[in-house]
């Protein structure tokens, strides 16, 4: 079976996009996870669910800073 494997981002902005729709899909299958478990297993799933938030609040706050920064013309 032949490995798929993305192109590589060429930009710091391609990257943090393609990290922030890695971040959102991950939180997703957590929160969905979490849905189907009870007890403390549906805690540690959603607390997994809090530190993709997290991280991808960073992710969305570096993006912003990338897009406002002047063109290096």
């Amino acid at each position: 079976m032949k490995k798929i494997v993305p192109d590589p981002p060429h930009t710091l902005e391609e990257a943090l996009l393609r990290a922030s729709d890695v971040l959102r899909c991950a939180a997703a299958s957590a929160y969905e996870s979490g849905e189907q478990l009870g007890g403390s297993k549906r805690h540690l799933a959603f607390s997994v669910v809090y530190l993709i938030d997290l991280a991808r609040a960073l992710v969305e706050q570096s993006l912003m800073q990338v897009e406002q920064a002047p063109s290096p013309h």
